[in-house]
């Protein structure tokens, strides 16, 4: 559930909280007063794809803006927290930040404070939000979102046979891949598996493991190169640093010298202590110098014989290079490539074996697909019932639907691909709801759907804006139930023009604009008392005349009742 909703620096509401009751929830207005603009921002909150116009919601000239929301936490949003290592609080706070960078705005999302990607976010957005907006009729028209749809009502029934037939389906495509690569090798001739055989022993002889070899090999024999070189500079550096050759004192005795004067002076004047300290840390330094550069020393002392191993090997790695036109990352590749051709080829010599393994997988692929689409059609007849029902009671009395089945290449999602065919009129063949369906019929088609969608995945919060666009008399009162009924179990948000839609509603928020220093802004308002609530049902109904208030005060008593 919604609890609080903030808004920093954006677009027409400029710094505003609000805070929301569970329930039923109406957001009404005149046109303009900026409903559109509100669903805007929940929408932008919880993205669920990148849109060339996310920064559009920002106040002009601001450099910083933000929408902030803060949810109750459901058994299911806790699932998604646990399983993407979220910590579990008593609220869920998610925001949505819009940065002024080099003359563009940067956006990010955070989840309690924790930066987070717009993929993670978009999961969440299903566990939080139900959209159904204006202008979402075209989804009627996906056979993919139909199909999903079909599964999701049944989820509890089918969610096996899903599993199952996604997992047949893998098992069969690799042997199926498997299988043409086969192939293809054996329409290949002998003497080029025999090649490829003398090329992976070829390179399987250099025992070339590292990418870099060659880089380290390089510098190990510059190294060796200049070994006399930097003996004698390392001799050099200990005896200035610490082996004095005649009577003339070592740079450490200079140290040394100047870390017992220091004391002596720190004993005297105590403000020369950090100083002091400061000294004995140097000298500790650099004696961990010296012992590094003693170590340093030990490792000149190497057989001459292994300059020129490296030289060989160095020039090994070199020939092949050139040899096979290729650098050592590729070199390693390619041999790793031939070994798994090889081994697939020495696995299945016999295509046959192959064939039989890829047909028994297919069938078994078949016969999930099969299951699957059974348990479909038996979900798509209860659906078909339902919808109708609630059609015929959204005003729609003639009301045909059917979800008809074709069979399809199979996919993880099986072999079947639906399509929702209706007629709203007697005498009318059913053709594809796209095609058959008025704007207002499409709309309430989608209405139904969610209100049978709901009951079987309940999201914490449905967002209907304008769905009851068209519609009057006994199909409002239907609507007004039905979303009521919605949330019993659920928040729901609604925008609506209906007198008769926000009469039923739990609690009814007003969007006025105004301008204020020059300044266009949307005020919302809490309409809490009964009479506020009343003058705005008379200003839908028709204005402030005596039967729009008599019929606003009767809508309130019929829902009281």
């Amino acid at each position: 559930m919604l609890t609080s909703l903030r808004f920093l620096n954006i677009a027409l509401f400029g710094n505003l909280e609000i805070d929301f009751d569970k329930g039923f929830t109406v957001f009404t207005g005149q046109t303009g007063s900026g409903k559109s603009i509100f669903i805007d921002t929940l929408n932008a909150l919880l993205a669920n794809k990148k849109s060339f116009h996310d920064d559009r919601l920002v106040s002009k000239g601001s450099d910083f803006s933000s929408i902030e929301g803060v949810f109750s936490v459901s058994q299911n949003t806790k699932n998604w927290l646990i399983n993407n290592e979220f910590d579990i609080e008593e609220e869920l706070i998610v925001t949505r930040e819009w940065r002024l960078k080099e003359n563009k705005y940067k956006s990010r999302f955070r989840i309690n404070g924790v930066l987070v990607n717009r993929d993670q976010i978009s999961e969440l957005r299903s566990n939080l939000f139900d959209f159904t907006l204006q202008g979402d009729t075209y989804l009627l028209n996906d056979s993919l979102y139909q199909l999903n749809l079909l599964d999701s009502l049944g989820l509890k029934k089918i969610q096996s046979s899903i599993s199952k037939v996604k997992e047949d389906w893998k098992i069969w495509h690799e042997s199926n891949i498997k299988l043409e690569k086969a192939r293809h090798r054996i329409l290949d001739s002998k003497k080029e598996f025999e090649e490829m055989e003398y090329t992976y022993q070829d390179l399987n002889k250099l025992e070339l493991e590292d990418p870099d070899e060659q880089i380290k090999l390089e510098t190990a024999q510059n190294r060796l190169s200049n070994v006399l070189r930097l003996k004698e500079g390392v001799k050099s550096l200990l005896i200035r640093l610490n082996e004095s050759l005649d009577e003339y004192p070592t740079v450490l005795d200079h140290f040394n010298f100047c870390m017992n004067e220091l004391k002596i002076l720190s004993q005297m004047d105590s403000s020369l202590e950090p100083t002091y300290d400061n000294f004995y840390k140097i000298i500790n330094n650099l004696n961990d110098l010296i012992y590094q550069i003693n170590d340093y020393e030990k490792t000149l002392d190497i057989d001459p014989s292994f300059l020129n191993d490296l030289q060989v090997r160095l020039s090994n790695l070199k020939f092949y290079q050139k040899k096979y036109q290729r650098n050592l990352q590729d070199l390693i590749n390619y041999k790793n490539e031939l070994m798994n051709c090889l081994s697939s080829q020495n696995s299945f010599n016999n295509i046959n074996e192959m064939a039989l393994f890829e047909d028994k997988k297919r069938r078994i692929r078949d016969n999930s697909n099969k299951d699957l689409s059974k348990i479909r059609k038996n979900i798509a007849l209860e659906f078909e019932d339902k919808l109708i029902m609630s059609l015929k009671n959204l005003g729609i009395p003639n009301a045909r639907f059917k979800v008809v089945f074709e069979e399809s290449e199979p996919t993880m999602n099986g072999f079947d691909k639906v399509n929702f065919m209706f007629s709203a009129n007697p005498g009318l063949p059913l053709a594809p709801l796209a095609e058959r369906a008025s704007g207002g019929e499409k709309s309430r088609v989608l209405l139904a759907i969610k209100s049978i969608f709901s009951t079987f995945n309940q999201s914490n919060l449905l967002i209907f804006d304008e769905i009851d666009l068209g519609v009057s008399g006994s199909v409002s009162s239907y609507v007004a139930n039905l979303l009521h009924e919605l949330s019993i179990h659920q928040q729901v948000f609604c925008v609506t023009h209906q007198p008769l839609i926000a009469a039923f509603a739990d609690n009814h928020f007003v969007l006025k604009k105004s301008v204020i220093a020059g300044a266009t802004k949307s005020i919302v308002i809490n309409l809490k008392e009964i009479a506020d609530r009343k003058r705005e049902l008379a200003l839908l109904a028709g204005g402030e005349i005596v039967e729009a208030n008599a019929y606003a005060e009767s809508l309130l008593e019929h829902k009281a009742a």
